[in-house]
């Protein structure tokens, strides 16, 4: 009516008055952060670094150009006397608690065709030795995930995301030997490698901490986490759930500590027992917080992928024994004219005394010059010389692709956080986030590091304490499923569903969103009514896209004097909306009852 008062000339007026409020747009609900370490962080144009800094990518192709390829992993092959050889598969003690720790895994190649040598050109004349005489072995802790991870949330449905490095897999310099080349215009003095992991938790915390400050993510995934000791494991996780619980926005995927070497079921208790401790400190986040288990079998890591210089030692490191093999089997399988050739590909890849010095030349009597470098100083120039190079050996040694299928089986076990934020964000685009993320199959996965059954699955879904642990299971003809839908809160009436934890993240944040916009309005019946009505829209859409349950009773929106607020709320400037609604429960225990009818 003010406007009203301000006329001074005769004629017609027309006044548009708004029939209905601000509309609600759903906010994004699939949008995870990853923290983790990669090979560097940095803006591909500039150069700046961008470690500790959320970056939002959108693919694998982003992901390389800002942050760069897998961490090198090494292994070596050892000789191991039969008497103290382990079964395949079988895995070592844990290492220290750097981030990215996994226990040594161990593995059984079959070397019945091998006869060790040492220093002759034909291999010797020794007797074959037994198949568990060798191993292969990390020689590592360190087993950066982050980019496998990545890998696999992009197959399993993941979009949009971001990504916060927290630090290089090289220490203040690239590496000389590197599987993905950085790009040339990059040096060491034009983009900042940043700091290597260092033992304990305080990379990942900081990380974490530029996560808090970022408004969009809507999961908090830290894949490396469960490689950490308990100590640190319990400090990052327990971040997790306080981030979580206070910012109201997102929730943690966890890994259970360990999970990487559970492979049977008493190993996933002792997971499931120290999970319980490491977040006993944070209890009011439970129902923000979502744990899965087991760690999986992937298909992710190729042979291609692995190069010989995850084989090759370093520095002073003795190349004798996979060299060894390699000549072995080379002089049992070819003649002395393609034997020269397959020689020197091996004195190239695995010197034993430099890169081609007089042990070598003695050993093969070659000239190993075809195989002596790169062309040119550039990373591609290297990255394409070492592709050739194991190009040569794999199509030549069946040994040698025998031992790149073992290293791919030790990469290849994963945790399921990566995963399961990628199954997230494909249930949220097809069914919508108030449906279950659950009995949807993972993608690129071979099966569970351990398969449960129905009754050793009860004890994890249903746990006394209610820290419910959500486990992927094999299904015939399905892969592995996704058999679980619970927080970490199972006890709780209000909050034991994902979906249904997620559903009010969802509501809450869209509404907080608009409500925005009404903050220094006037506090009187105008705005109330336009208020329900913006929030009746929203609730309606939702309840028409199957969001909601019930007819007239699926929500319902207050907000008014002698409803939501008194004389002295307003007074003090608040505004009181109440808005109740019921959400979609899963099925997720279904009883047939079945009785036979008599004839009378």
């Amino acid at each position: 009516m003010g406007s009203h008062l301000n006329r001074a000339t005769p004629g017609v007026y027309i006044t548009e008055e708004d029939a209905f409020g601000s509309s609600i747009v759903g906010v994004a609900t699939a949008v995870p952060i990853f923290i983790g370490y990669t090979e560097f962080a940095g803006e591909p144009q500039s150069g700046r670094s961008l470690y500790n800094e959320p970056v939002r990518i959108s693919s694998m192709t982003e992901f390389a150009t800002y942050f760069g390829g897998a961490a090198l992993q090494s292994y070596t092959v050892t000789r191991t006397p039969p008497a103290a050889a382990k079964p395949a598969g079988s895995a070592a003690p844990s290492g220290s608690g750097t981030p990215g720790v996994a226990p040594q895994q161990t593995f059984v190649a079959d070397y019945t065709t091998v006869a060790p040598n040492s220093g002759s050109r034909a291999g010797g004349a020794g007797a074959k030795v037994a198949a568990s005489e060798f191993t292969l072995a990390s020689t590592e802790p360190n087993q950066f995930n982050l980019y496998w991870q990545m890998l696999l949330f992009f197959a399993n449905g993941g979009g949009d995301c971001y990504v916060v490095s927290v630090g290089s897999y090289w220490e203040n310099q690239f590496p000389a030997s590197r599987p993905h080349p950085i790009p040339d215009h990059w040096s060491a003095g034009s983009i900042a490698v940043g700091d290597p992991s260092t033992p304990g938790d305080a990379g990942l915390l900081v990380g974490l901490t530029g996560a808090g400050h970022t408004v969009g993510p809507t999961m908090i995934v830290i894949p490396e986490a469960c490689q950490l000791n308990q100590s640190d494991y319990s400090t990052v996780v327990v971040e997790m759930l306080t981030q979580a619980s206070a910012l109201k926005d997102r929730l943690a995927i966890l890994d259970l500590p360990g999970c990487m070497s559970a492979g049977t079921l008493n190993d996933l208790l002792t997971c499931q027992t120290n999970l319980s401790k490491a977040i006993a400190p944070q209890a009011s986040g439970f129902s923000y917080a979502v744990a899965y288990a087991p760690a999986l079998s992937t298909s992710v890591v190729a042979i291609e992928d692995i190069l010989f210089t995850s084989l090759l030692a370093t520095g002073s490191g003795d190349n004798s024994i996979i060299n060894n093999i390699l000549t072995t089997q080379a002089a049992q399988l070819y003649g002395d004219r393609q034997l020269a050739t397959i020689q020197g590909a091996i004195a190239s890849a695995f010197p034993l005394e430099g890169r081609f010095g007089a042990e070598n030349s003695a050993q093969y009597s070659v000239d190993a010059s075809g195989y002596a470098g790169p062309s040119a100083d550039t990373s591609a120039a290297l990255l394409q010389w070492q592709t050739s190079l194991d190009y040569s050996l794999l199509d030549a040694l069946p040994i040698y692709s025998k031992i790149k299928q073992l290293i791919a089986k030790s990469m290849n076990v994963a945790p399921p956080s990566g995963m399961l934020a990628g199954i997230w964000a494909e249930s949220d685009m097809q069914s919508g986030v108030w449906n279950a993320p659950a009995n949807l199959a993972l993608m690129s996965v071979d099966a569970p590091l351990y398969n449960m059954s129905d009754d050793q699955q009860s004890g994890f879904n249903v746990p006394a304490n209610g820290q419910a642990i959500n486990v992927l299971r094999a299904q015939p003809g399905r892969g592995t499923v996704v058999w679980g839908a619970r927080t970490l809160d199972g006890n709780s009436n209000d909050y034991r569903y994902v979906h249904v934890r997620r559903t009010l993240i969802y509501v809450e944040q869209s509404l907080k969103a608009v409500l925005r916009s009404y903050a220094f309005a006037a506090n009187d019946a105008l705005t109330w009514e336009n208020v329900k009505a913006s929030i009746s829209s929203f609730l309606t859409g939702l309840w028409r896209q199957g969001g909601l349950v019930g007819a007239s009773d699926a929500f319902a929106v207050s907000c008014g004097l002698g409803t939501t607020m008194t004389s002295q709320d307003i007074l003090d400037g608040y505004m009181i909306v109440a808005v109740r609604f019921q959400m979609i429960r899963p099925a997720e225990f279904m009883e047939l009852t079945f009785v036979q009818a008599m004839e009378s």
